[in-house]
This record gives structure tokens, C-alpha cells and sequence, in this order.
């Protein structure tokens, strides 16, 4: 009974103390590489909101201009868009003087009229022409976003890359930010994007708590192994088709609904006792959790052998961290509902299930309208 006590208190904290987003201290770059000889073209999406704190753009609030929650207020594309054009040479001088090409370590030169627009997906978009007049290999090498500009604390950055007839992709981090691209050792890249796929299911509250509330409503290791399949073959497909762009679906539809899944399992395992269309369910949440996965993997560059080997990788630390988590929650709770024979242990056991399960129900639906663009 303790335990469950503690896991409806520390459901609760999360709710206290939980952001709007899943991923506040983190973010991502991606940066497609292009070029033939002496010509490279670089083309890097980089997030508004970590930008624009940077540089002062326009579109984000100041924390006394947040709602009495705490929650940003949308702001009109319209907006942001416009101070993008006011800024321009700002974001195009910060991101060209942070990415760095060299070609037998004498530098590429930037060329002037670097283009800065605001993407479909919400990101700005830097479109960058470098001259490599060296002969050699190209290394690339990125400062965007370090830790000591205050604003996120930790960056990776996923380079594809298409140049003199080599292609693949590879993966920078605080520790290893740069590389030579057509160089790169598929072996020692594979541990890194199984670490950034653990670390984002881990670091994902949204996800943690949609997986906590399957186990809530799971009576069997049957039904464990039913909807944790369902649910990886679902987040399996949607995270592939949409960092490789097949899929694109805006992140202000996917992460209220995102919110919404896990408000939706946890009321549905009060309300429902028979689980006959869970499977479906999960496997529909499944798809759009997917699409959050792929928000921190995109692949802008040209697919190759070592882009799939590290999206199956970033999927296998996923579904790691996911077997991580079944395994240390599902057998607890499986015991202490075997050990609540008496009436007194199992009134105590319900109650203590029912407080966990709206704890996690009201977290789903402080995140939904915290992040719905209507209800903000």
C-alpha cells in the first residue's frame, strides 16, 4: 500500500511542478549537408522558442506575461514570421558564425545571403552557401545552442549529408560536437542514438505517465505484452515516417492529443472494466506518441544505409528504456495486488489504485490544456 501511495504522491509532484512541454531542458538541430567540389549548401532547422530567447525575437513571453499557471500563451505564426524578417541578418550571422565547415582543417567560407524563413513545421530554417576550396574530407562542426548560452542544457544535432556522392548521417552532442562526414564508424555511432532514444522516452513525462497508466489497467502479464506491443508497433511506424518526412503532422495538434492519451487510459481503466478495445486504443495513441518520438530524430538529408541504422537505433533505446520502465512497475504493482487479501489491505489497495490513476488522468488533461492552442 505504500508504494502506491507513493506513486499517486509522486504523480502529483510531477503535476505540480511538470511544464507544459515534455522537454524543457533539451533540444534538437538538424542540419542537411549538400555539395559537389568546392560548393556545400547547409540547410539548418533549429527550434523558434530556444532561438528567440537567444536573440530576443518576438513570439515568445516573458515569464511575467505567462498565464497565472505558468502556461505560454500561443502566439500567431504571423508574428513570429514577421520578426524573423525584421531579424534576419541576427539569426543568419548566429547560425552561419555557430556551423563550421573545413576541408583538410582550413575553413569553408560562408557566402552572404543566407536565406531565414519560418518552416512549415514551425522551426526556422537557415539556408547557408559555404566555398571549400581544400581538397579532403568535410568536417562539420557545431556550436548551436551550447550550454553556456543559458537557454536549453543539453543539444544534439542530427547532420545528413550528401556530399561528393557519399551519404549517411550522424549524430553531435554537447560531448562530440563535430565530425567528418563520410568517415563516420556506423559501430560507434549505433550506442549514441540508443542512448538519445532511452533518454527520451526517460526524460518524457508525457510518455512515462501514458506507459504508467497501461500498467494501471493491465491485470495480466498477458495484457503487459499485448499493449506494449501494440504500442511499439504503432510509435515504430509513425516515428520512421516522419523523421524520414513521409508524415508531417504539426506539434500543436500532436502534443494536446499526446496529453489527451493519457488523460483518456486513465479515466478508461475507472470507467471500463472490460479491456476488449484497448488494443486498438493503445495502438491509435500509439501512432501519435510516435509522432512525438520523431521530434527529436528528423532526417532532412537523403535516406541512406547509416540514416535507417540510426532511427532503428534512436527505436531500439525507445523501446529499452520502455522495457525498463514494464519491468520495475508492472511486478510491484502485481504484488501488492496479490497481497491485498484481506477486506482492510484490499479497500487499501483499491483506493490507493484510484488515486493513481486520477493523479495521472489529471496531469493528461493539465498538459492538454496547457498545450491546446484553443483552450491556452
Amino acid at each position: 500500500m505504500r508504494l502506491l501511495a507513493f506513486l499517486a504522491a509522486l504523480v502529483v509532484m510531477l503535476l505540480a511542478v511538470a511544464p507544459a512541454q515534455a522537454h524543457v531542458r533539451a533540444t534538437s538541430v538538424a542540419v542537411d549537408l549538400r555539395g559537389q567540389g568546392d560548393g556545400v549548401a547547409a540547410v539548418v532547422d533549429v527550434e523558434y522558442d530556444v532561438l528567440a530567447r537567444l536573440l530576443g525575437l518576438d513570439g515568445v513571453l516573458s515569464p511575467d506575461a505567462d498565464g497565472a499557471d505558468g502556461a505560454a500563451v500561443e502566439v500567431p505564426t504571423e508574428v513570429r514570421r514577421g520578426s524573423l524578417d525584421a531579424h534576419a541578418r541576427d539569426v543568419a550571422v548566429y547560425v552561419g558564425g555557430r556551423l563550421r565547415l573545413s576541408r583538410s582543417s582550413i575553413g569553408c567560407i560562408a557566402e552572404d545571403g543566407a536565406r531565414v524563413e519560418l518552416a512549415d513545421s514551425g522551426a526556422v530554417r537557415v539556408a547557408l552557401a559555404y566555398d571549400c576550396p581544400a581538397s579532403g574530407a568535410l568536417t562539420v562542426r557545431s556550436d548551436i545552442f551550447r550550454s553556456s548560452d543559458g537557454v536549453v542544457d543539453d543539444i544534439r544535432t542530427m547532420v545528413a549529408y550528401d556530399i561528393d556522392g557519399r551519404r549517411g548521417s550522424t549524430l553531435l552532442d554537447t560531448d562530440h560536437t563535430s565530425a567528418t562526414v563520410g568517415r563516420t564508424d556506423l559501430l560507434s555511432e549505433i550506442p549514441r542514438f540508443v542512448r538519445l532514444g532511452a533518454e527520451h522516452l526517460l526524460f518524457g513525462l508525457d510518455h512515462v505517465l501514458f506507459l504508467l497508466a497501461l500498467l494501471l489497467g493491465a491485470k495480466r502479464l498477458r495484457d503487459v505484452v499485448e499493449v506494449a506491443t501494440a504500442f511499439t508497433v504503432a510509435h515504430s511506424v509513425t516515428l520512421v515516417l516522419a523523421a524520414i518526412g513521409w508524415v508531417s503532422v504539426p506539434g500543436w495538434i500532436v502534443e494536446p492529443l499526446i496529453a489527451l492519451s493519457i488523460a483518456f487510459v486513465a479515466l478508461d481503466n475507472l470507467l471500463s472494466p472490460r479491456t476488449s478495445h484497448r488494443l486498438p486504443v493503445v495502438f491509435g495513441f500509439g501512432l501519435l506518441h510516435g509522432l512525438g518520438f520523431a521530434g527529436a530524430l528528423s532526417v532532412d538529408g537523403p535516406l541512406s544505409a547509416s540514416t535507417l541504422a540510426g532511427l532503428v537505433s534512436f527505436n531500439v533505446g525507445i523501446e529499452l528504456a520502455q522495457l525498463a520502465i514494464i519491468a520495475l512497475a508492472f511486478p510491484a504493482l502485481l504484488f501488492l495486488r496479490r497481497a491485498g487479501t484481506t477486506p482492510l489491505a484490499a479497500r487499501a489497495l483499491a483506493l490507493g489504485t484510484v488515486a493513481a490513476t486520477v493523479a495521472v488522468a489529471g496531469a493528461g488533461l493539465v498538459w492538454f490544456v496547457e498545450r491546446s492552442p484553443l483552450l491556452a
